[in-house]
């Protein structure tokens, strides 16, 4: 019986070749996106699915004291010895400590890597493959270094690493990549212990290094967060695993950190915190918190992207599910001599589930295909050189897709083959005008309605998003961002020797330096005091530059004089903002007052030298604050240079050949500070595309819809309009009758739609301080361009049938 049915479906699906092709081509447009997603979510779930314990494994992380707020993955440093050995549940505790990255040196070899300082019992609990060394002694003596093969391939090309020793510059590279620091530390000498296999899957934990815990009793305390073995108090640079004992469970572990939390925490007045257990398997994918070991898709854009994707899904079924109702009109006969010659309502709903299931698989071949061409784009997407997102093609996916691509045939078929097994035999020999699939066509209207609100609420935000995209682009920061070259000093020593250097390169007109690189997204905040109002502290943004930044940035100063040449920790320039929130009056009368401000742990007069234009110096979502300006030479961390920008390559040569011949042990690391600014625009960029992919097909599978309906509307009423014409009615005539149902629909669309895009994108724009306004012309271009598209198809079809010659038309009725 089945292979009668998949029969018939195939010589259907090749007799109605157009109609056949309208909907594969709807269901594979939409369900290639979906297969995109369902490979997304393939990855993200991946995560530490090799680890044979994974099972009992957990990571602590830390909260606000007795609230589930303010999460991150990070917990105490000597938490996992508290937990091994005063609780017998747990089998093993492990702690890393991610204040260790940078360069290895051997002999003229550098590899770059971030990694953790961890004690040997981390092996214990995780699956780590030694490729060589012994993972039970690896990490037991001090300026012990357990690297990749990745890494041992780069310094060593081939040999064996055991026992050899390099040089590490600590430079605050993170485990996952993404920050690099702008400071170096010399950390001494260390022995290779161990060299890693590669993960034979995804992990949570990509480091390149692994030092042992018992290092950081050696290093500088000043390289180090917090020196003490027994600080409960800094829970962010540390992350606590455990291994439980078989037959326990998470909620055993659970009341174990509670009670931890209680007896150290409870007496203490701040710096307060509670301990919550993380299952391995929980860790990727889940919601947003801070200090995370790497880069994944958080769980609310998994399931706003799901969403999305679905109801384009839907869009495309309903597609179907109208396309097909318009195309059963002129199947009823043959339905009628199936039922007469003894089929049953099952029969007759299965002959059409299997067509649907049929069009489905041929639009998952089609789906694939597109696919390839979506993963390309994917790939080249900004955050995707973070995520790093894996689409092979495995058997579990395979079997995902096919399963995923006949539900959609069952749930695309479902309504046509109900209502056409339901009809009674004997009427399905009546012509067509008397055949009625449905009673009342409201619920089609409102669907037909709900597509086109959603597709014009995707064009309007696509049209905003592209606004603010350019409004970033074309940001005013109130300093110039054009042709500055930032250069990482690693050690402040390197900025006068590199600065001397270039101060005769005919490319260079200033240079200055800075504690960061303004308006990229990094911000420090401290306590000042007016003396004039001592209980009235204020908290105020800060960082350090010198007096050659002023003219590198073209920062503009409106009262009072630069900073010193050689630097002054006593002098300091604000901005307006400041003048006004340290209640100073005009920024004349400002010159020469005293602050009181916070540096570390107490308190310095400072003397305000001068004014400066207010710039903005946080990232472009965020409205502009107050600053001081500081010049602590020690806190350089950047050298700003600004070229003439004639030839960028020579000019980039010749910087950092100066560079090398006075700081040859030190790495030359520049941008451009433009390029740098850029980051938001490119991932407002990577929105941009995807959301205008899930708009693009909100449209094509809702005019699909619009055409579907179009056709189900002039089949139905062929008799009617060959009797208008008849009786004198004109084309236009016909093709207004015909069109002004899908017009108010359209409308009715627009009415709804405008005020949810209004609210949708309102609230979105909200986190932007500079932002552009929902206007008439964004509305506009989305509501001339849905109905631009949907008045082509309206008018078309119903002139298709408004010059059919009404003797034919009366003639087949």
């Amino acid at each position: 019986m089945l292979r009668n049915y998949l029969k018939i479906a195939w010589r259907n699906l090749l007799r109605n070749r157009s109609f056949s092709l309208i909907n594969i081509l709807g269901l594979a447009v939409s369900m290639s996106v979906c297969l995109l997603i369902i490979m997304i979510g393939v990855d993200q779930y991946s995560f530490d699915s090799y680890h044979s314990k994974g099972d009992r494994v957990y990571r602590i992380h830390t909260t606000e004291y007795q609230q589930n707020i303010g999460e991150v993955a990070s917990s105490a440093l000597p938490l996992a010895e508290k937990l091994k050995n005063d609780y017998p549940i747990i089998e093993e505790a492990a702690v890393l400590n991610r204040e260790i990255g940078g360069d290895l040196i051997y002999e003229d070899k550098f590899a770059t890597g971030g990694g953790y300082f961890a004690d040997g019992n981390i092996f214990k609990i995780l699956d780590f493959s030694f490729k060589e060394g012994n993972p039970e002694t690896s990490l037991n003596e001090p300026f012990s270094l357990v690297i990749t093969s990745e890494m041992a391939d780069i310094l060593f090309n081939g040999e064996s690493a055991l026992g050899k020793t390099v040089a590490f510059h600590d430079k605050d590279v993170q485990p996952t990549g993404l920050e690099e620091g702008n400071f170096e530390t010399d950390f001494g000498y260390f022995t290779i212990t161990g060299v890693l296999n590669p993960n034979p899957g995804k992990t949570h934990l990509p480091f390149k290094i692994l030092a042992s815990m018992s290092t950081r009793k050696s290093l500088p305390i000043e390289a180090l967060r917090s020196e003490k073995e027994n600080d409960w108090e800094n829970v962010w640079t540390n992350y606590t695993y455990v291994l439980l004992k078989k037959g326990q469970r998470k909620e055993n572990l659970q009341l174990i950190l509670d009670e931890v939390s209680e007896s150290i925490y409870a007496q203490k007045y701040e710096n307060k915190h509670s301990f919550k257990a993380m299952a391995l398997g929980e860790i990727t994918p889940m919601e947003m918190i801070g200090n995370t070991t790497h880069v994944s898709v958080p769980k609310i854009v998994l399931m706003i992207l799901g969403i999305l994707c679905l109801i384009v899904m839907f869009s495309a079924c309903l597609n179907y599910t109208n396309m097909s109702v318009a195309r059963a009109l002129t199947r009823v006969k043959e339905v009628g001599i199936r039922k007469v010659s003894g089929a049953n309502r099952r029969q007759v709903f299965a002959q059409f589930i299997t067509e649907a299931v049929v069009i489905s698989l041929c639009s998952l071949v089609f789906a694939f295909i597109f696919l390839q061409f979506l993963q390309k784009g994917f790939e080249g997407l900004t955050f995707n050189q973070y995520l790093q997102i894996s689409f092979r093609q495995s058997l579990p996916a395979m079997l995902l897709f096919l399963g995923f691509s006949l539900v959609v045939g069952v749930v695309a078929g479902l309504l046509p083959a109900t209502y056409v097994a339901k009809l009674n035999p004997i009427n399905l020999f009546n012509k067509l005008s008397g055949v009625k699939l449905f009673k009342s066509m409201g619920i089609r209207n409102v669907l037909m309605v709900l597509q086109f609100t959603i597709s014009l609420i995707f064009i309007i935000s696509v049209v905003l998003i592209q606004s603010q995209a350019k409004h970033i682009l074309n940001f005013d920061f109130g300093f110039n961002k054009d042709n500055v070259v930032t250069v990482k000093l690693f050690n402040t020593e390197n900025y006068q020797r590199f600065a001397q250097a270039i101060s005769s390169n005919p490319s260079v007109s200033a240079v200055g330096a800075s504690s960061l690189i303004p308006a990229a997204g990094w911000n420090f905040g401290t306590e000042v005091v007016n003396p004039q109002n001592p209980l009235d502290s204020i908290q105020t943004n800060y960082f350090d530059i010198n007096s050659g930044t002023v003219s590198v940035l073209d920062l503009e100063l409106i009262a009072g004089n630069n900073l010193p040449e050689g630097g002054s920790e006593n002098l300091v320039l604000i901005n307006e903002l400041a003048v006004n929130k340290f209640d100073l009056g005009s920024p004349a009368d400002a010159i020469g007052k005293q602050l009181v401000i916070m540096d570390g742990e107490e308190f310095k007069n400072v003397e305000v030298a001068g004014i400066v234009k207010n710039f903005q110096f946080l990232s472009p979502d965020q409205a502009m604050e107050s600053l001081v300006l500081r010049s602590r030479n020690s806190t350089m961390g950047f050298a700003l240079v600004r070229v003439n920008g004639d030839n960028p390559s020579a000019t980039i040569a010749s910087l950092e050949s100066a560079w090398k011949e006075v700081n040859p042990t030190t790495k030359f690391s520049y941008k451009y500070l433009d390029q740098e600014l850029l980051f938001i625009h490119e991932v407002l960029g990577d929105v941009i595309s995807v959301i205008g992919l899930i708009s693009f097909l909100a449209i094509f599978v809702s005019c699909l819809g619009l055409l579907g309906m179009a056709t189900y509307t002039a089949q139905t009423r062929v008799k009617e309009i060959g009797i208008r014409k008849t009786l004198g009615s004109s084309i236009p005539e016909i093709i207004a009758l015909l069109s002004k149902g899908f017009i108010g629909l359209l409308f009715i669309a627009v009415l709804i739609a405008v005020p949810a895009a209004y609210f949708i994108n309102n609230f979105w724009l909200e986190f932007f301080a500079s932002r552009v306004s929902i206007g008439v012309v964004p509305i506009g271009i989305g509501v001339g361009s849905l109905m631009l598209i949907s008045f082509g198809i309206i008018f078309s079809q119903a002139y298709r049938a408004a010059i059919i010659n009404p003797i034919e038309s009366l003639k087949n009725q």
